[in-house]
């Protein structure tokens, strides 16, 4: 009798499914630690950017309710905020100076152009409206594109 009872008893035990249970207690990180990240967070030294890294890790893995607002925004901030690969490219007020020069570039390059345009000489013979007329009546007698057209006349 006390050999099946110790059987049943051991059979009984090893069917019922284990559940990991947390027994870890971390404490919440200090409010100065972790308190004006954003300003902060690029000018911290490595060593202490792990360590609050790797507090804010062990007190995300318990419950969230337990977090503190300051924790869920450092953690935020550490995951997807605006610095190293995510920082802007751009600082404020450089839009501006793009602008400026994109607008400085269209005047000299217009510019250039209306120069060497004014240097240049009378166009050529190709390019007057009786050349082009005559270039039509030769490909209309030649039947040369008939689907698409076959106008020649540039200028109107």
């Amino acid at each position: 009798m006390m050999l099946r009872n110790t059987l049943t008893r051991i059979s009984v035990n090893s069917a019922l499914p284990t559940i990991p249970i947390r027994c870890a207690h971390v404490q919440a990180i200090s409010k100065a630690s972790i308190d004006n990240l954003q300003g902060r967070w690029e000018k911290m030294a490595i060593d202490e950017q792990e360590d609050i890294v790797t507090k804010l890790t062990e007190r995300q893995k318990l419950p969230w309710k337990n977090l503190t607002n300051t924790e869920k925004q450092a953690s935020w901030y550490i995951s997807y905020g605006a610095w190293g690969p995510r920082k802007p490219v751009l600082e404020k007020g450089d839009g501006v100076f793009i602008a400026k020069g994109v607008i400085l570039g269209l005047v000299v390059s217009f510019a250039t152009f209306a120069f060497f345009r004014s240097m240049g000489g009378e166009d050529v013979k190709s390019m007057n409206k009786e050349w082009q007329m005559k270039s039509d009546e030769y490909l209309k007698s030649k039947n040369a594109n008939p689907w698409g057209g076959y106008s020649q006349v540039q200028s109107k």
